[in-house]
């Protein structure tokens, strides 16, 4: 059994602020052997690394480091000059973050990081990261760009600094993907669910907008991602299956769980077999892996 490839969860929000370039750094130090990212466009479509389409009041600071009341403007609405006015190097104490990641260590001022600035660093290390690059995009959006320039904007930019072969576009929106097998065939690409039997709202399910048209039959499903040409299937850690997991590999997906933190549960998707692990603690997951090797 090959052991799993171990992806920093938007860097390593366990030690440092999350989608953060120290943060990635830091998940590259730790020994992982990739990173996963969030990816949205500026009003004026620059491609940057954060999760949230407004300012998070959790982890955002204004100007004049102030902790927004509430949540901030939408991403859209802000140029990149605006967006790197705001600082996300901490965590509000009390906030629902702070009781998330306890132990992470505020930074001084630090702008949410373009996907240049990311990029740069990744192609700048010794050795090969491999990159999961996840396009935010949801179905009830108003203001979203096109799946096609979404993707165009940010493959021009992976293409640049030499980061395609080494990499995924990565999607709930399983339309993104679709575009980017058009307009990027030689992409990778890594479909991500989650079922609503674990969470209400959840993306996996029959007539789904998320999925593009592809059957919630689980079976079904992998057969069609197959067909679509999928690399990645990328499923919550705690909706996989031994035999969902065996069914998915014996058609040639790799699959790759999400968000699997703690001993336990690194443990046990370690032992199952996955390709690949997506965690807050990219370090103590190197560590467990290269432990049972």
């Amino acid at each position: 059994m090959t052991a799993p490839l171990i992806f920093g969860h938007r860097g390593a929000p366990s030690v440092l602020p999350e989608n953060t370039l120290a943060g990635f750094q830091h998940a590259i130090d730790a020994g992982a052997d990739g990173l996963e990212l969030d990816v949205l466009l500026t009003g004026d479509h620059t491609p940057v690394v954060t999760h949230n389409p407004r300012l998070l009041a959790d982890t955002t600071r204004d100007a004049g480091g102030r902790w927004l009341p509430q949540e901030g403007p939408a991403l859209a609405s802000l140029t990149l000059e605006e967006l790197q006015a705001y600082d996300v190097g901490a965590i509000q104490p009390g906030s629902a973050y702070d009781r998330k990641h306890p132990d992470q260590q505020a930074q001084g001022f630090t702008p949410i990081p373009t996907l240049d600035a990311f990029l740069a660093l990744v192609a700048a290390q010794p050795r090969r990261i491999e990159l999961l690059i996840e396009l935010k995009h949801d179905p009830d959006a108003q203001d979203a760009p096109s799946f096609e320039r979404f993707v165009s904007l940010v493959e021009a930019r992976v293409r640049k600094h030499g980061l395609i072969e080494q990499s995924y576009v990565h999607a709930f929106h399983w339309g993104i993907l679709s575009a980017a097998a058009k307009v990027a065939p030689n992409w990778r690409r890594s479909h991500l669910s989650i079922s609503r039997k674990t969470d209400p709202d959840g993306t996996l399910y029959e007539g789904s907008p998320w999925m593009d048209g592809v059957s919630a039959d689980p079976d079904r499903m992998l057969q069609d991602l197959v067909a679509r040409g999928a690399k990645v299937w990328s499923p919550y850690y705690k909706d996989l299956t031994p035999e969902m997991l065996h069914k998915a590999q014996d058609l040639g997906l790799k699959v790759m769980t999400w968000t699997v933190n703690g001993t336990e549960n690194l443990t046990s998707d370690i032992e199952k077999g996955v390709d690949g692990l997506i965690s807050d603690m990219p370090g103590p997951a190197v560590l467990l892996r290269d432990g049972q090797r």
